[in-house]
């Protein structure tokens, strides 16, 4: 009965709707019980999975590095809203969540996600089915959790690398309430939790046939993950291992050179390389009509990169080209291409691992590049680069940077056409790096401890006299 009352709670906070839950069994007028492997996993995909819904927590990511700029010919004489509205994620604004408005904040859309996995791993070793639907659950659990915390923990805590005993987030791992709040535990031992639970999941998983294509994260992905997890600990044979292990039982790459345009639509599992779907699109909600992908992101692809003609408009102004069906779907990717870079950023780091890196480097290539020539030599800067160039708008980017030792990186802004032009400097390991916990939720839990960021100056602006360069 603890569990059931954990997980009615888990649907009374959520607010599911009936409409929503017609799996669930209704007990009284006030009461759901969860009880089969079915009631749970539509459970899991409907409260723990990130959902493609405007609420999605993660749409400021694509705000916040070098790949995005100010689309100036949407400018007007007139005030615009929409770049108005996403100003203090722009210009990294210590009060930020206090000044979105249409925007949402990511701490407690994650944590909503959060209660919902674990509400599903407090009961589901006792729910009715057979073992290997126990098991699918349970590591989809484990491996959503880990995918949350992972955004969380590099959003509200300082970089692995940088200082892995900094606080990071609050571990919660039950569904059970805590009457005065969860502290926040270290950097470290919130990536120690996502090493257990997505290890745990891949072993869970291993032994059965892989499953691909219903929105659910499988062997692969949950590989592909561990990867990104171990590169950014620093972890190199361990990524390396859990890169081969995606890489062996994953979809092979997609060659782009025989894609037709046309009717390229990239979050699609149709495409053979990718293994999950997965929340909403960063790259619309985030930047909306009133931002551009940076003209210095652009001059990276080489002439024959058939990525600039797939993943962006002809006039470069627009980020994916989509086949919009008139539903909501999940438009985010964990895919093959990552186990690569992964696995090969990995083997440079090693000092002897040129020749695996340089590989894994032209196979990669071999499939978005027309024409292209081997190289017979490389370096971790052209990895790197080839990693933004293949995951850029992904929620990769800005996690990528806090890692490459937090560099400089400008913004430029103006809300009229009229307007002159400001430049905002993020400057080098600057405390916005790590984003300040919002106000509403310190004021909620009495034990979390705010960071430093939130006490930093107002950012402003340096007025500077440019022409317009969005890619002409």
């Amino acid at each position: 009965m603890k569990i059931m009352r954990a997980i009615i709670f888990i649907l009374f906070l959520l607010k599911i709707s009936t409409a929503c839950s017609d799996f669930l069994k209704e007990e009284s007028q006030d009461e759901v019980i969860v009880r089969t492997t079915a009631d749970y996993s539509e459970f899991l995909l409907g409260s723990g999975y990130p959902q493609p819904a405007i609420t999605y927590p993660y749409e400021t990511l694509s705000l916040l590095d070098d790949d995005v700029e100010v689309n100036e010919s949407r400018l007007t004489s007139d005030e615009n809203s929409a770049l108005l509205s996403r100003f203090p994620v722009f210009t990294w604004q210590p009060d930020v969540w206090e000044r979105v408005q249409t925007m949402h904040e990511s701490y407690s859309g994650s944590y909503e996600r959060i209660m919902g996995c674990n509400a599903v791993l407090d009961g589901i070793d006792d729910a009715i089915g057979t073992q290997y639907e126990r098991d699918r659950i349970k590591a989809e659990a484990l491996a959503v959790r880990a995918y949350l915390y992972f955004q969380l923990v590099n959003i509200y805590g300082e970089p692995y690398n940088e200082n892995r005993e900094a606080l990071g987030v609050p571990l919660k791992l039950t569904a059970g309430i805590v009457e005065n709040g969860v502290a926040r535990d270290r950097v470290v031992t919130v990536y120690n939790r996502m090493v257990t639970d997505l290890e745990m999941a891949s072993s869970l998983l291993e032994n059965y046939p892989k499953t691909r294509g219903d929105y659910r994260i499988n062997y692969s992905s949950v590989n592909i993950l561990l990867s990104r997890v171990y590169l950014y600990m620093e972890r190199w044979d361990d990524a390396i291992t859990a890169a081969n292990r995606a890489i062996k039982t994953g979809g092979v790459l997609t060659d782009y050179t025989k894609v037709d345009a046309s009717s390229f639509y990239f979050t699609d599992y149709e495409h053979s390389e990718v293994e999950w779907l997965y929340g909403a699109n960063n790259r619309n909600q985030g930047m909306s009509s009133c931002m551009i992908p940076s003209s210095d992101l652009i001059s990276r692809y080489e002439r024959n990169d058939c990525r600039l003609l797939l993943y962006f408009s002809s006039d470069m102004r627009t980020v994916y080209k989509q086949r919009w069906n008139g539903t909501v779907r999940p438009a985010n990717t964990l895919r093959v291409s990552e186990a690569y870079l992964n696995r090969a950023e990995a083997y440079m780091q090693k000092g002897n691992g040129m020749t695996n890196a340089l590989a894994d480097l032209n196979e990669l290539r071999r499939h978005r590049i027309k024409e292209y020539t081997e190289a017979t030599t490389t370096t971790l800067e052209e990895i790197r680069l080839e990693r933004r160039l293949e995951l850029c708008f992904e929620e990769h980017r800005w996690f990528d940077l806090r890692r490459y030792g937090m560099p400089a990186i400008s913004h430029r802004y103006k809300n009229k056409s009229t307007d002159a032009w400001l430049e905002y400097t993020l400057k080098e390991r600057d405390p916005l790096y790590t984003f300040p916990i919002p106000n509403v939720i310190i004021e909620k839990n009495s034990s979390l401890e705010q960071n430093a960021s939130a006490y930093e100056q107002e950012r402003t602006g340096v007025t500077v006299n440019i022409k317009n360069e969005n890619h002409e």
